[in-house]
């Protein structure tokens, strides 16, 4: 399934192409994360929640019933991401202004939103938006699965890397923290003698990556900074299994790579040309073990 540089492959719009192109130019998150494609309002999603025993039994012994795997069933819907912007036709044309400029604008800003809700989204607190990685998280905690490590206002340290990667037990294909903690993840580096060997050119990077264990590190400035009670600056790392079958993937529907943009004509109501822009999208987590995180890290 693609990606979204597989995706730029069905864009029939300049416009649209060119910023799909900037986004994964800028972004690496997005230039990693998978996309699949759902047909209707949601994906139906099924985890496993609870796994039989298999036992010996005496070569003429009644051969015990098993109760069965149980699963937990439930579905991340597709959400709207949209607006209408009016471009004056006096700044067009007389001014020259280049009406592209704010179009690629509303495409930039459509892809902050989504950004940020792949971290922070939350469906209790607003349906309208989709769960992310905070709430997914949860979600396989209420199962008594941990995916969470707390490192209680503790200085990062390798030992909690190489626990957070203990909890994977899928592997991970990316860590993801923001920008202080990669400078605090350095500071260790430089501690232990440089970063050069921690430094990789990796596929679908195109460029040198920090890495940890060999699990290249993202930045991820959408990553929420809280302060404690004692003054104590924390964040969050996170690691993924990115896959759009048993891992990370986001969610789209309809066509045009998800991001769809029309001219609908003259604003009835002043003298400005409307544009509509929407992204019909989502995301989820398709196995709990795909996900992973240290909370409470110490960055300050």
């Amino acid at each position: 399934m693609p990606i979204l540089d597989e995706l730029r492959k069905t864009v029939q719009d300049d416009i649209v192409d060119g910023v799909i192109e900037t986004i994964i130019d800028t972004d690496d998150l997005f230039k990693v994360l998978p996309f699949r494609k759902v047909n209707g309002g949601a994906l139906h999603v099924t985890w496993e929640d609870t796994i039989p025993t298999a036992n010996f039994i005496a070569p003429d012994g009644t051969i015990p019933q098993s109760p069965g795997t149980t699963l937990v069933p439930f579905k991340d819907g597709i959400k709207v991401i949209a607006q209408d912007i009016d471009i004056p036709n006096f700044s067009t044309e007389v001014e020259g202004a280049d009406a592209n400029i704010m179009l690629y604008g509303e495409i930039k800003a459509i892809a902050r939103t989504y950004k940020k809700n792949v971290v922070v989204g939350d469906e209790t607190t607003n349906p309208l938006t989709f769960n992310g990685l905070d709430k997914q998280i949860a979600r396989a905690e209420t199962q008594g699965l941990q995916r969470t490590i707390d490192a209680a206002a503790t200085p990062l340290t390798f030992e909690m890397l190489d626990e957070l990667l203990t909890l994977m037990k899928m592997g991970a294909d990316v860590i993801i923290m923001h920008s202080k903690t990669y400078n605090e993840y350095k500071k260790l580096l430089r501690q232990a003698g440089g970063t050069d060997s921690a430094m990789l050119q990796l596929p679908n990077f195109g460029k040198a990556m920090l890495t940890y264990d060999g699990v290249p590190i993202i930045k991820n400035d959408n990553i929420p900074i809280t302060t404690d009670a004692n003054g104590n600056i924390l964040s969050t790392i996170y690691a993924g299994v990115l896959d759009e079958n048993e891992g990370i993937t986001g969610l789209y529907a309809g066509n045009n790579a998800g991001i769809q943009y029309k001219y609908l004509g003259e604003a009835q109501d002043k003298d400005a040309a409307r544009y509509r822009f929407k992204w019909y999208c989502g995301f989820t987590v398709m196995n709990p073990y795909a996900v992973g995180a240290i909370k409470n890290v110490k960055i300050g």
